[in-house]
């Protein structure tokens, strides 16, 4: 056989490249977006601990530091979509008010992070995030809270 002759492109041989196409088409944007979306409740779950452990300093320090009747504290960025009623009624405070020396920052999706305060002795609180779809399902309760939906919790130290 010549050196400079090719072998004819047969229907097999299209076929097999086009079907090796279709699975990097496929396979590498489902994988990309994957890595986005582990990253992002990665980093909700870092900025939530972190947050969670500096409002239990605060309270530590200073257990009036939330003012009387306030149940709620809202971080910056895009307020969630509440399904619950009584979150929409419970008496909120900035949370720049009471973290003043920290740089708050909203949720790897734009939304605010919620704090929930109990007002017993000592105080507690929770800290919760909507998740990637911005809509709390988490219920307002004042037992031992546990997350629904794709919400993100994280209870005080």
């Amino acid at each position: 056989m010549d050196a400079n002759v090719r072998p004819p492109l047969t229907m097999a041989r299209v076929s097999a490249a086009l079907a090796g196409i279709l699975v990097l088409a496929v396979a590498v944007p489902y994988a990309a977006v994957t890595r986005l979306h582990h990253g992002r409740l990665d980093a909700a779950d870092r900025q939530g601990a972190a947050l969670a452990r500096a409002i239990g300093g605060v309270l530590a320090g200073s257990p009036d530091a939330v003012p009387g009747g306030v149940e709620l504290l809202e971080g910056p960025g895009t307020p969630p979509v509440l399904l619950d009623d009584r979150w929409a009624s419970a008496k909120v405070l900035p949370l720049t008010r009471v973290l003043r020396s920290a740089t708050l920052a909203p949720d790897p999706w734009g939304n605010a992070f919620l704090v929930v305060v109990n007002s017993s002795s000592p105080p507690a609180a929770w800290v919760l995030t909507a998740g990637p779809d911005g809509i709390v399902q988490t219920p307002l309760q004042s037992s031992p809270p546990a997350p629904a939906g794709d919400d993100r919790l994280f209870r005080l130290p």
